[in-house]
């Protein structure tokens, strides 16, 4: 098995202040309020400027052309800097870009817009519910996700939500929410019917592989809707391998959801929780929090990234290119478990860090101290906030 605590790269590239990454082909592009920084895997760099349009998200059209979400809207970019074309639109800066089956997805809010490779308009549709925060697109399918948040009996709850959407080449139409291969919904229950399901949760990232819908959820206590299938709540599909996936003696402190959805059958196949405990000579020690951040998978194995709290699993005796991990400030998490859930494979960090990409080529992380990582290759410079390339 690979050893993700001994990646091939693993340094500093002097980018400050990085908003988001995306992959392209064997390089990663890095934006910045610079621009687009394309980055080698040797860890030698590019810059594209782009300076002037603020971009917060990138998606790569054809490995010599990037969207980018902008607040204004959309800028279609080349890799020789030049602007193919500018789509201004109502934006603000929550918008992320997504290139998928040959559709340029964006979304703004909670609102996402389709456009073509030429970014010639197509459709979009606004969505009533509190947030959405990602999508994805599949056969003619588009996945939202999100939260509710709701009251019952005055108390306040965040429900987590899935939506399958039709898309036509023209309309997005709703699904009707029947039970079986047609349900156009997973989760986003009434809050009369939760029961004692009451813990806040919300669906944050999403990754299609295959037939595969690999969700990233967060989770504000123990008994949710996650535990269930998503379309009722009796079916049980958590799994649990030990104390760090068993929410027994945790309390409401964030805790990471992974599930894994059917497309064919729309049906959630099983589900894991995620989170670090406090060290403890006796018993399972108190729960700390984990904050999802990225999701990804190869069709074998399942990658997340994630923001934890004090301690994953054995931090304090790791080593990271064979040096000890600085004292804890706030850990970069890149957890790595198979497609079943039922081991873990690793579950690492290099110290201090944001993590802003994680797959299993490549991380991407956001850090504010150049003496928080060990690095293997590059000089450093003392920047505001750095960027620390990793190449598995």
């Amino acid at each position: 098995m690979f050893d993700y605590s001994s990646p091939a790269l693993a340094a500093y590239v002097n980018i400050s202040s990085p908003r988001a990454a995306c992959t392209n082909g064997s390089k990663v592009a890095i934006i910045n309020a610079e621009g687009v920084w394309e980055v080698e895997e040797n860890g030698t760099k590019k810059l594209i400027p782009n300076s002037s349009h603020d971009a917060r998200d990138c998606a790569v059209i054809d490995g010599k052309t990037y969207v980018l979400a902008v607040p204004t809207g959309l800028v279609k970019l080349s890799t020789d800097g030049a602007i193919q074309k500018i789509v201004t639109n109502i934006a603000n800066s929550r918008t992320r870009v997504k290139f998928l089956e040959g559709l340029v997805i964006q979304q703004s809010a909670n609102t996402l817009s389709i456009y073509d490779t030429s970014l010639n308009f197509k459709a979009k549709n606004t969505y009533g519910v509190t947030e959405v925060m990602d999508f994805e697109y599949k056969n003619n399918y588009l996945y939202i996700s999100g939260f509710q948040q709701q009251k019952r009996a005055g108390i306040p709850v965040q429900i987590a939500f899935l939506y399958r959407m039709g898309f036509n080449g023209t309309k997005l139409f709703n699904l009707p929410n029947l039970p079986g291969d047609n349900q156009g919904k997973l989760w986003g229950y009434g809050a009369g019917s939760l029961a004692d399901n009451m813990a806040d949760t919300r669906l944050n990232r999403l990754h299609i592989f295959g037939n595969k819908l690999y969700v990233l959820g967060s989770v504000y206590g123990g008994n949710s809707i996650f535990r269930w299938n998503g379309k009722n709540l009796i079916t049980q599909t958590l799994i649990t391998t030990d104390k760090y996936t068993n929410a027994a003696q945790t309390r409401d402190e964030t805790k990471v959801y992974t599930g894994v959805v059917d497309l064919t059958k729309f049906s959630v196949e099983r589900g894991q929780l995620a989170f670090p405990r406090l060290p403890s000579s006796a018993g399972l020690g108190d729960g700390s929090a984990n904050f999802p951040k990225t999701i990804y998978s190869n069709g074998t194995s399942i990658f997340v990234g994630s923001s934890a709290a004090y301690a994953i699993p054995n931090r304090d005796s790791q080593l990271f290119l064979g040096k000890p991990i600085p004292a804890y400030r706030g850990d970069a998490s890149f957890l790595v478990v198979p497609n079943n859930l039922n081991t873990r494979q690793a579950w690492v960090t290099p110290g201090n860090g944001e993590v802003l990409l994680f797959t299993d080529k490549f991380a991407v992380l956001k850090t504010g101290n150049i003496n928080d990582l060990a690095t293997n290759s590059g000089t450093t410079q003392f920047l505001p906030t750095n960027t620390y390339f990793v190449k598995f």
